[in-house]
């Protein structure tokens, strides 16, 4: 009898039990943005969805759609549709230890759930509704208010196609997709962007990466300084990614020696052009997702002028691909250390620090106010750390320099210059690195605004 007893009310306590980890779940992912990558197969996009699989613990990952561009459409150098499902079954052999490393990591199943076949017919084809189209409409027109990025590997007609089918069929959500979907472009790769979207969504956030992204695209060792390009190079490419880190990394399309031309070697990095769009949406801690001009990995951006909310790549010291380039450690370490997670146990791998303000991140203060700055710091492995305060001068519309003292203190104090004017603002970055292998960053972003 009692044992019967306690099998009823076990019973009866399952729906609550299943109810209450359902909400945890959701709750868990609520700051998570949600991404939709649209892509035309060519070999660099293959190349970034090696790394962009190796990141899926960082988004909601709501559809992989195949789309057309100027370059590749169906019978015109198409890879076809079956090469996503190759790199998911390759991801499949990974995921394990992928999990053992980040238990946010979706599975394979719910992966191959989310490809779907959008507009690939001909160059900026959008006269139909296609599956891929279609689940972009489903996905804008949800209840879930967070943002969703919709980035543009390829053309942007499979997007454009939603987004017409949105403006004609429901009409009076254009406002609410408005601001919910925002747009990452990769080049420009079709037409669809300026004849359609921009001129009927002229309140939809668009990122334009017209010419920024070519940072990481085939030209790399034109717009690299010297010593940033170790990051890129055969030994650092074969070591960290391509050599013993099991099939999703080796499937890597580095330069294999049959492309020389320009003396770059064997088993260099090739071409991920479409990396930035989703590395833009990567936390680091830089807040890059908070306004476009901040900067972050996926690059940094300014008004596109005539526009009410498109943005173009901006510079930094006069240069349009530093704001890339100039996180290449970070960012290529940090890509390595997912390389290992795909073979190694969280024990025997490394995994980013985690880095906090003592004060609030946005700060007001007069001209003459010295500021205390003050960070710490945990690391899931137990490394060192080593801490790194500077000012981000681009972002910032003080124009001058600021002296940081004490710059590798976990606190440090400065002094706000008498010359800023009211309302301009002071980017510093406290950047804190890891002595693991190997070495990883994090960041804190603290904006100064002079009141």
């Amino acid at each position: 009898m009692k044992k019967a007893l306690f099998m009823i009310i076990i019973l009866l306590s399952l729906p609550l039990y299943f109810c209450n980890m359902t909400k945890e779940s959701k709750s868990n992912n609520t700051a998570r943005p949600r991404v939709i990558a649209t892509t035309d197969g060519e070999v660099d996009d293959r190349c970034s969805m090696v790394r962009f699989l190796l990141y899926a613990d960082q988004w909601d990952i709501e559809g992989i759609i195949y789309s057309s561009s100027k370059f590749h459409w169906k019978g015109y150098r198409w890879a076809g549709e079956t090469w996503l499902y190759h790199y998911i079954d390759l991801y499949a052999q990974c995921y394990e230890s992928l999990k053992q490393n980040s238990p946010d990591f979706p599975t394979p199943k719910h992966l191959r759930s989310k490809i779907y076949i959008g507009n690939i017919d001909s160059v900026g084809a959008m006269e139909h509704d296609t599956p891929g189209s279609d689940h972009i409409v489903k996905v804008l027109l949800d209840d879930d208010p967070r943002p969703v990025y919709l980035q543009a590997w390829g053309g942007t007609n499979t997007i454009a196609r939603a987004l017409w089918k949105i403006q004609h069929e429901h009409p009076d959500q254009m406002e609410k997709v408005s601001k919910k979907a925002i747009l990452y472009i990769i080049l420009d790769q079709d037409r669809t962007f300026r004849d359609y979207i921009q001129p009927n969504w002229p309140h939809l956030k668009v990122l334009g990466s017209f010419k920024q992204y070519e940072a990481l695209a085939y030209r790399w060792y034109q717009k690299f300084p010297e010593d940033i390009q170790y990051y890129y190079r055969e030994e650092w490419i074969k070591t960290n990614i391509l050599d013993g880190n099991g099939p999703l990394c080796a499937r890597y399309e580095a330069y294999d020696g049959t492309w020389n031309k320009h003396n770059l070697g064997m088993d260099v990095f090739r071409s991920e052009g479409d990396s930035p769009s989703f590395m833009y949406s990567i936390e680091t801690g830089l807040r890059s997702m908070e306004d476009p001009t901040y900067g972050g990995w996926g690059g940094r951006f300014e008004k596109e002028p005539g526009t009410h909310d498109v943005w173009q790549g901006a510079k930094d010291d006069g240069d349009l691909y530093k704001p890339i380039w100039r996180w290449s450690k970070a960012y290529q370490n940090d890509w390595a250390a997912r390389a290992d997670w795909c073979v190694k146990s969280y024990a025997e791998a490394n995994h980013p620090p985690v880095v906090k303000l003592e004060h609030n991140a946005d700060l007001p203060a007069a001209p003459g106010d010295a500021l205390k700055l003050s960070a710490s710091a945990t690391d899931p492995d137990n490394d060192e750390l080593t801490c790194n305060w500077w000012q981000y001068r681009d972002p910032g519309t003080y124009p001058g320099e600021m002296s940081i003292p004490h710059a590798d203190a976990w606190s440090t104090e400065i002094s706000v210059p008498g010359d800023a004017k009211t309302g301009q603002t002071i980017h510093i970055i406290c950047e804190v690195t890891d002595n693991g292998t190997p070495e990883l960053t994090r960041y804190q972003r603290i904006v100064v605004t002079v009141k």
